[in-house]
């Protein structure tokens, strides 16, 4: 009973309430059932006083020498009064009791002495022993009020033991409020308060098998977990920290190793560099790059980039079964491929031994894959760079097939017929003439030939496209003595290398012949762009295009005609309002054309 009051506070307050009702109630009982035995204590003195009244009446009758009839009534009288419920009812508490004792000294003297007196009609006596009758009438009234004070002060002490108990309790009441409710829970606020705060060591100190000792063990039991998860999420989101770290670190890498792809020839070098720098950036990886290629024997070797020591090795595909880095705990290999060939494999572990996570392994799979797309566009270029060099081979061989050669041929054909006009001893005249035309012939090869260079060794600077129009139309104004307006609008996109110089070369070839053949004083060059097409148009005011004008038989025309096919485009030749000719170039760029189905391995 009473570890079950100490571990519930409802208990305890249940049995203050149950001691503060119950003392209540003993104490209004007691006053009902008080006050009910005191309710005749009036009566009953009342009586013992009419008593002394009538024992003075009979003693004033008898000296009156009254009738016996009325002496008679007044004793019958005596005797209810002395036998009346008020009287009765005083005398509960028993014969030994002191109203008892006085009530029978009374009865006594009444029944023993004055009633005998009374009757003998001795006055003499009756007088005698009415005096001693009346002391002692007088002594039980004293006792009756004496029981009666006795019975209020039984009510005074009841009501005040009650109330002190009450007040007892209520202080016991107060101190176990503060000290098991009110105490515990400011403690509880201050605490909560605290842990809200971040202090996250906040415990209640307060100990106890009640209800609020159980909330103060399930709030630091609380506390204490969620210190612990605070921890391990501090760690956790420590660690997930650091890999975003290495792997923002690695993703730079990737994203500047990407760029430098685009822009930059790769070599092993460069893969050296780029695998070590890949190794910083997750601390203990330790990467070997395996690349393959196939001999025209069919035979495959292997370059073997190291990047633990950042070392080479050649060796063959048989060496890998011997090699002690290919046996290392948690070692895995990733394919270096590239449009579904692959190029090589790219091995890694750690130092410590422990698993690639899959975050580690994604960044790796995206070096394998970045390895693999600079070797494809190495390759790519390498072929890039062989079809430019036969274009332009094949490019060079047409305009020395059209121009020199068949000025050389010219010539040859010149000096034969010199030669059979000296062998049949013509006249001076004639072989002059032929002479004439030789050198003629020799002069025109001479200036193809020099314009030949100048078109071979054209470049174009930073300016692009549109500064080396500039520089043509300024060179051909000051060469031709003509007027070369030029009007360019800015593209929307950049042509490719091998577009702008073809555009250039067609340009230059119209502006030539405006300059040699046209006999034009002024000259126009359009550059502008027209939805998805770019037209490139040279206008001069010379003589025009004389009848019968064959393209076939002026090599620079074709040579035009061979680039703007080369561009996808095409080229027309018309004359101009009111006179000289046009030509106009039309072609969509490589960039927005659609590629061709090829493969590139």
């Amino acid at each position: 009973m009473l570890s079950w009051l100490k571990s519930s506070l409802p208990a305890r307050a249940g049995l203050a309430v149950v001691v503060l009702a119950t003392l209540s109630l003993a104490s209004t009982l007691s006053a009902v059932m008080i006050a009910r035995v005191s309710e005749n204590d009036a009566a009953a003195m009342n009586t013992a006083g009419s008593l002394r009244m009538a024992t003075y009446r009979l003693d004033w009758q008898l000296e009156a020498n009254a009738s016996p009839q009325t002496l008679d009534q007044l004793s019958q009288d005596m005797q209810q009064r002395l036998h009346s419920p008020a009287l009765a009812h005083m005398l509960d508490d028993g014969e030994q009791s002191p109203v008892g004792k006085a009530f029978a000294l009374v009865l006594g003297q009444w029944q023993s002495q004055l009633l005998p007196a009374l009757q003998a009609n001795d006055k003499a006596l009756f007088q005698r022993e009415a005096e001693m009758f009346v002391d002692h009438l007088e002594n039980f009234v004293l006792q009756l009020q004496k029981q009666s004070e006795r019975r209020q002060g039984w009510q005074q002490n009841i009501q005040g033991a009650a109330l002190l108990i009450s007040v007892v309790v209520l202080l016991i009441g107060l101190f176990e409020l503060n000290s098991s409710v009110l105490a515990p829970l400011q403690e509880l606020v201050r605490t909560t308060e605290r842990f809200r705060a971040g202090k996250l060591d906040a415990r209640i100190r307060y100990r106890s098998r009640d209800e609020l000792g159980q909330m103060a063990d399930s709030f630091n039991a609380m506390a204490d977990a969620i210190e612990q998860s605070h921890h391990t999420l501090a760690a956790r989101v420590a660690e997930k920290t650091q890999e975003l770290e290495q792997s923002n670190a690695a993703l730079d890498l990737l994203c500047h190793a990407g760029r430098s792809i685009a822009t930059q020839p790769t070599s092993a070098e460069h893969l050296d560099e780029l695998i070590s720098s890949f190794q910083q950036r997750l601390p203990g990886l330790r990467l070997s790059l395996c690349l393959r290629r196939e001999t025209p024997a069919g035979e495959a070797q292997l370059i073997a980039l190291h990047g633990d020591d950042n070392s080479r090795e050649l060796c063959a595909p048989d060496d890998c079964a011997g090699c002690q880095r290919q046996h290392l705990a948690n070692r895995f290999s990733l394919a270096v491929s590239s449009q579904g060939t692959v190029l090589g494999d790219l091995r890694a572990h750690f130092l410590d031994g422990h698993a690639a996570h899959p975050w580690e392994r994604e960044l790796i799979q995206a070096l394998a894959d970045l390895i693999g797309t600079s070797l494809s566009l190495e390759r790519q270029r390498e072929k890039d760079n062989r079809l430019l060099l036969l274009d332009e081979r094949t490019t060079i061989a047409r305009e020395l097939h059209d121009s020199l050669a068949q000025a050389l041929s010219y010539m040859k054909l010149q000096v034969s017929r010199l030669q059979t006009l000296i062998r049949r001893g013509e006249k001076p005249e004639t072989l002059l003439s032929v002479s004439d035309e030789l050198r003629d012939g020799l002069n025109n090869g001479y200036r193809q030939l020099r314009e030949l260079l100048t078109t071979f060794r054209l470049q174009i600077q930073d300016g692009g496209l549109e500064q080396a129009l500039v520089d043509t139309s300024l060179e051909f104004a000051e060469r031709g003595n003509l007027r070369v307006r030029l009007q360019q609008q800015p593209l929307a996109f950049n042509l490719g290398a091998n577009e702008q110089i073809h555009v250039l070369q067609i340009a230059r070839e119209a502006l030539s012949n405006c300059a040699r053949h046209a006999q034009a004083s002024e000259a126009w060059v359009h550059l502008r762009q027209e939805g998805e097409m770019i037209e490139l148009l040279i206008e001069d005011d010379g003589v025009g295009l004389q009848p019968g004008f064959d393209t076939r038989l002026h090599h620079g025309l074709t040579i035009m005609q061979e680039r703007a096919r080369s561009l996808g485009g095409e080229l027309s030749l018309e004359p101009r309002q009111p006179q000289g000719t046009q030509v106009r170039l039309r072609f969509a760029p490589g960039f927005l054309r659609q590629p061709d189905s090829e493969s590139y391995t």
